[in-house]
């Protein structure tokens, strides 16, 4: 692709004119190169193999043996996706992902994936395992009427089928035992996925907060009234979305990326519900979209395509997606039957759709948000530590909300639902705004601006721009002895001044003062309460607000305590009880 991309930009990089006229003009240009790249992907494909999948089998032996389980997981995923389907290697795959997911207690998983091994060539002298396997899953989740069919199945196997006594004695102890044991009460094993209600799909509204539009600011998001802390603006599902791959150019094997809900058996759930809006939100969407269809509300999203230096990625992209549409499916042929079809040639519907899918990739380039997910490190499960990214998806009324190096909402994601909350009181009438990935906590200013300009073309004029005073740097500035001001670090220089009154000053005496209090922050004396009290009393005297260090420094020592938490909890519990 980037061999693809370097060859047609020195060809072609900005857009003058019509953007249909222009993709128009590139697909009568030599595409032999764009044909040639889409076979390569086609000759490259990864076929069945069932020494493969049963290499990856192995592994996940391995793993599993050791205890590792994320792991033994992932292998036996990678086993199924290379073995022939309902085959041997298959079937030996789908059982031993179950134990695994047994260990784990996704029992529901679990069965999903006895219920596949029994369709396929697995083994007659392995299956009294997975019938076993199948009822202590019933069992664990109290469902008493599905254990009693589960353990008659496994008795009727196991009396028609010829395995030895051993196994037969013990099915039919296991059957009496569970029969006695379902007669006391059992809790309900329950388990949370972590995914939103069924119901909560599209946008809801908790009428706090209403969209605007004016000349200066454009579309944006003023709260209605009163908004606290904490408090939930929108719940919105991606109106589309499309994975990010790893560096490697894999996938992450426990997630689903029909619906990116966290998963143990990779099997497409495909939801097609559609729920419908809530929170009366009837008025807004006179303006800002349709409930039922919101593709004319999102085609009418910024797209910063004229604006761009280098348009040549986008029309490449769009090329390579007409030329996969109308040589490798029937898509044109079908849409030229359709009654709503807008062009009735087929080279001219080409171009066509060319120019809108060139056009909407520029839009998810300026509207789009990342969505991460938190996921686990290692094996332990004790809390999830790692922010991955999943996927890139575009939340229409997400994307109204204007950027501030310091908003004051933040986000989170749900499967390819968005959560925004507010991150401090929002009074009534006020902008409410979003972050574009550009924080003032990561970047000076001259570094946002110059981000801001070339990601989406705009000066930022944020609170924090158009005010130096409370950047980030700004918190390891002394205090000034004659109005109480700011008195900037200024690393590699002697002299410094205030930022409210304008009198001159040696910065050697504030540094020394400086060190004196990081001594005692540093020192690991036993009375170390004592001493963080002296080095907070000195810089509270003689700093304007001097944390970054502090924050540092028992940051470090929290991990360190965490640490040696989680190993109190080890010792007093099994490894995956927690």
């Amino acid at each position: 692709m980037d061999c693809l991309l370097a060859y047609y930009t020195e060809k072609f990089t900005k857009i003058d004119g019509n953007i249909f006229e222009v993709f128009s003009k590139f697909y009568s240009l030599d595409l032999s190169p764009v044909d040639s790249w889409l076979e390569s992907q086609f000759k490259n494909k990864v076929k069945k193999d069932d020494h493969l999948s049963t290499f990856y089998r192995q592994e996940g032996n391995k793993c599993y043996a050791r205890k590792d389980l994320l792991k033994s997981l992932e292998f036996y995923t990678k086993s199924l996706c290379c073995a022939t389907p309902s085959g041997r290697e298959y079937g030996l795959a789908l059982a031993n992902r179950s134990a695994v997911s047994f260990e784990m207690k996704e029992f529901e998983n679990c069965l999903k994936d006895i219920d596949l091994c029994f369709n396929t060539d697995y083994p007659m002298d392995l299956k009294p395992k997975i019938y076993f396997r199948k009822a202590e899953c019933y069992f664990e989740t109290g469902q008493k009427e599905n254990l009693e069919k589960s353990v008659t199945e496994t008795y009727k196997f196991l009396s028609s089928t010829n395995v030895v006594d051993k196994v037969r004695i013990h099915c039919v102890t296991t059957r009496k035992v569970f029969d006695t044991i379902m007669e006391k009460q059992i809790a309900s094993a329950s388990h949370s996925s972590g995914v939103l209600d069924k119901n909560q799909h599209d946008l809801l509204s908790h009428r706090n907060d209403t969209m605007r539009y004016d000349k200066i600011r454009g579309r944006h998001v003023l709260a209605k009234k009163q908004i606290q802390k904490g408090d939930v603006l929108f719940i919105e599902k991606a109106f589309i979305f499309a994975p990010v791959f790893k560096e490697n150019k894999e996938f992450y094997s426990f997630k689903c990326y029909n619906c990116l809900k966290d998963i143990i058996s990779s099997i497409p759930e495909l939801n097609l519900a559609s729920e419908p809006l809530k929170g009366n939100y009837e008025e807004d969407l006179k303006h800002f979209g349709d409930k039922n269809d919101n593709y004319p509300y999102f085609n009418r999203l910024v797209s910063n395509i004229y604006k761009s230096k280098n348009a040549a990625p986008y029309i490449v992209m769009s090329a390579i997606v007409v030329t996969y549409l109308k040589k490798y499916t029937d898509f044109f042929t079908w849409f030229l039957k359709q009654k709503n079809c807008p062009k009735n040639d087929l080279n001219i519907l080409v171009k066509y759709v060319g120019g809108l899918i060139t056009k909407h990739i520029a839009q998810l380039s300026c509207n789009s948000s990342i969505i991460e997910h938190w996921t686990y490190s290692s094996t332990d499960l004790l809390f999830p530590d790692i922010l991955i990214t999943i996927a890139c998806g575009m939340f229409p009324s997400v994307s109204i909300m204007n950027h501030s190096c310091r908003p004051n909402v933040t986000n989170f994601f749900i499967c390819d639902t968005i959560i925004v909350k507010a991150l401090e009181d929002i009074s009534e009438n006020d902008e409410v705004f979003n972050c574009y990935g550009i924080d003032y906590r990561g970047m000076n200013r001259k570094q946002r601006q110059i981000a801001c300009r070339s990601l989406y073309h705009f000066e930022c004029k944020c609170v924090i721009c158009i005010d130096p005073s409370k950047e980030v740097d700004m918190l390891d500035s002394y205090l000034c002895p004659k109005c109480k001001g700011l008195v900037p670090e200024m690393p590699n220089t002697a002299l410094s001044f205030c930022v409210n009154c304008g009198d001159n000053y040696s910065l050697k005496p504030f540094r020394k003062i400086n060190d004196e209090a990081q001594k005692y922050l540093e020192n690991d004396d036993v009375n170390q309460l004592e001493l963080l009290i002296k080095s907070l009393k000195i810089r509270g005297e003689k700093f304007y607000t001097n944390i970054t260090k502090i924050l540092k420094k028992y940051t470090i020592d929290y991990i360190v305590i965490m640490s040696k938490r989680v190993s109190i909890m080890k010792r007093m519990h099994s490894m995956h009880s927690v």
